[in-house]
């Protein structure tokens, strides 16, 4: 199944499939091969089809997929696919799906499937005053652009870094721990980042990385009043 913007990868699949559970049929050898891909099931039979979807564009795209069930086109059904390509400047990576609000969007109108953004971290059941920590990165995909990121965040949700720059094509690693020193339940709690351009006077490549997680030192000149003092003449500050 194929559009001008993307395609979707099973029918190398399908035809190599059907050509060997076919290898066994004889009863209808002498009749015309069918003109599409086919398989035979036989009774408790069943098999499994991994579609690829690599899109060429960020937009949603949909396609379908159309399976006859022997002779009778009445005896028909359709698979709907559905998928998002997007190019998004500032990604957030290695984060899982969340299926309740897949199916929940999904069933506001059954003729339109939603293509749902993987954006939900699932901390599962963690004991009371005990850190459970989780990680996901950000990527800037940009060229040229430094953004800064930062977590608006609250306890017992933590993140680190919680600010920071992020340079061209870079990736970050995000930790987020959960510590909570009573009893408590968290459903879909929303946690917003604020990603900004930032302009730097100086050449991009003399700026250095940085977040929150880093130290910032700098020196000040100092006066020596007693000339056989041993301290340094700057002063860490």
């Amino acid at each position: 199944v194929s559009t001008s913007y993307s395609s979707y990868i099973l029918w190398k699949y399908f035809l190599s499939t059907a050509v060997s559970l076919n290898s066994d049929f004889h009863c209808c050898a002498e009749s015309k091969p069918p003109k599409k891909p086919f398989l035979l099931l036989h009774r408790g039979q069943s098999l499994a089809f991994d579609v690829i979807f690599k899109p060429t564009l960020a937009q949603r795209l949909e396609g379908k997929i159309r399976v006859l069930v022997g002779d009778s086109y009445s005896n028909k059904t359709i698979i709907e696919l559905v998928g998002e390509g997007h190019k998004d400047e500032f990604t957030l990576d290695g984060l899982e799906e969340d299926t309740k609000e897949r199916n929940a969007k999904s069933s506001l109108k059954k003729d339109i499937i939603d293509a749902v953004r993987v954006n939900h971290i699932q901390f599962g059941d963690c004991p009371v005053g005990k850190p459970c920590r989780r990680t996901f990165t950000i990527t800037n995909h940009t060229r040229t652009k430094v953004m800064r990121f930062e977590w608006e965040a609250d306890a017992p949700f933590q993140f680190s870094p919680k600010v920071g720059h992020l340079h061209p094509g870079c990736a970050k690693g995000i930790r987020v721990t959960l510590k909570s020193d009573v009893p408590a339940t968290f459903r879909r709690h929303l946690v917003k980042c604020k990603v900004t351009k930032i302009n730097f006077e100086v050449p991009r490549r003399k700026v250095p990385d940085w977040d929150d997680r880093m130290c910032i030192v700098t020196w000040k000149d100092t006066t020596r009043k007693d000339p056989a003092a041993n301290w340094p003449e700057k002063e860490k500050v």
